[in-house]
């Protein structure tokens, strides 16, 4: 009896030495790739222009990668994001250990980018990556004296700023016509900083016009769908059936009503407007609408025709093309680019005719008084009130004698969305049409 639980003893003994000493397999984890600085030490640093027709094999080849490698960086990283869609006017940042390629960066935007590396064996690791900006929430305070675009880039602004601020007034405010010196606009923006420096613009969540002494309060707020809107502190939309202008930028050459034609050389009436725009600024849709015609014409040059609700229907003449995939009988929404800026058919430069009728007889575009759409409902006003006095509150008034400056607010959480941002572009151009 002692023998066999002295046995048992020994076995058991054995058992637990065997478990502990023994190498045994455990389960397989995932490893997730650890994501260095990319400046190795050791790395060769290379910048790799894109240029038109470019593409993403091409590229690493010019810089020594070879295809095969090339072909299974696309492969590994196809499901993180497609490199067959990369821009031209942006540099691929690729680090080289001896020949190997040991890690890529391309900029998605200004906002992302796309971090490569290689696990050393011809496979590669991907991530997309936001722009770690510094954001602050900030007034910016812009003093007119000339236009909106000459005073935001005396401000000392990135005229990127310029778009996004002349869109939220657009339907209230003629800035071709209404703005007076001495005028000013207030915003409270989002600023993007990278390495101490303003690098961009993201949401603008209210703004002040002050116009030949009146005030016009914008504020930013979700819709009764959840999507983004901006609103006048009465709960009032700023969209209205009608933008002001089919183009971003605006200068009248020809108005309506009767005038002397500048290439048939006699008076006639004029049954639009025209404004000045360089060649390729993009052409938007006052309103939403079914085009009816799209073609070209000696006189009218590339043209498009919309109907829209209520009787309304406008005309674009001119245009260098049209937007692709523009066609007879398509439903367009209000702002959607149908065509580009020209100066095809009767015409003495680059410019954009637009009319506008009602019933079948032309109306003066500059004088229509379009009706606000989507106000907010009754019951989302009491809380809509407490909040544009929250964001307005840094508004204050700017005095005369005030410098032009930007002043910092207190960054508290407020509704977000993707940003405004817009890039700069050339307000020169002109002409004339019939």
């Amino acid at each position: 009896m002692h023998k066999v639980i002295f046995i048992l003893l020994v076995l058991g003994l054995g058992s637990v030495l065997a478990w502990y000493f023994i190498p045994r397999s455990e389960p397989a984890v995932a490893v997730t790739p650890v994501y260095r600085d990319l400046k190795l030490a050791e790395a060769r640093e290379m910048k790799m222009p894109i240029g038109s027709g470019d593409f993403f094999a091409g590229v690493l080849e010019r810089a020594g990668v070879k295809a095969q490698e090339a072909a299974q960086l696309i492969a590994d990283i196809r499901p993180i994001y497609d490199l067959a869609s990369i821009h031209s006017g942006r540099s691929l940042t690729l680090f080289f250990e001896g020949e190997k390629l040991r890690n890529l960066v391309y900029p998605i935007d200004r906002d992302s980018y796309l971090e490569v590396e290689s696990d050393g064996l011809r496979r590669f690791w991907g991530r997309v990556v936001a722009v770690p900006y510094e954001i602050k929430r900030e007034v910016v305070r812009i003093r007119i004296e000339n236009s909106l675009y000459e005073s935001t880039e005396a401000s000392g602004e990135k005229l990127e700023l310029f778009e996004p601020l002349a869109s939220i007034f657009e339907y209230d405010v003629d800035f071709n016509r209404d703005i007076q010196p001495g005028d000013s606009l207030s915003a409270v923006v989002d600023k993007k900083y990278l390495n101490g420096k303003l690098a961009s613009y993201g949401d603008i969540f209210a703004a002040e016009l002050i116009n030949n002494g009146n005030a016009i309060r914008i504020v930013r707020y979700p819709s009764p769908s959840g999507s983004m809107g901006y609103y006048h502190p009465d709960g009032r939309s700023t969209r209205r059936q009608f933008l002001r202008c089919p183009l971003p930028f605006i200068r009248v050459t020809s108005r309506f009503g009767m005038r002397h034609h500048p290439v048939l050389g006699f008076s006639a009436r004029h049954n639009g407007t025209d404004f000045a725009a360089p060649y390729g600024t993009p052409v938007r849709a006052t309103a939403s609408g079914m085009v009816t015609a799209r073609g070209r014409e000696n006189g009218r040059g590339n043209y498009v025709s919309v109907r829209h609700a209520n009787g309304f229907a406008s005309n674009y003449y001119h245009m260098q093309r049209f937007a692709a995939g523009l066609r007879t009988g398509q439903r367009v929404e209000q702002g959607r680019v149908i065509g580009f800026v020209g100066s095809s058919g009767l015409s003495t430069g680059p410019h954009l005719h637009y009319g506008l009728l009602k019933n079948s007889r032309f109306l003066n575009p500059l004088r229509l008084q379009s009706p606000s759409i989507a106000p907010l409902p009754a019951e989302a006003m009491e809380d809509f009130r407490k909040y544009c006095a929250h964001v307005c509150l840094p508004l204050a008034p700017m005095p005369k004698s005030a410098a032009i400056r930007t002043i910092a607010v207190k960054n508290r959480p407020l509704p977000g969305s993707p940003g405004l941002n817009m890039d700069r572009a050339d307000v020169r151009g002109g002409g004339r049409d019939g």
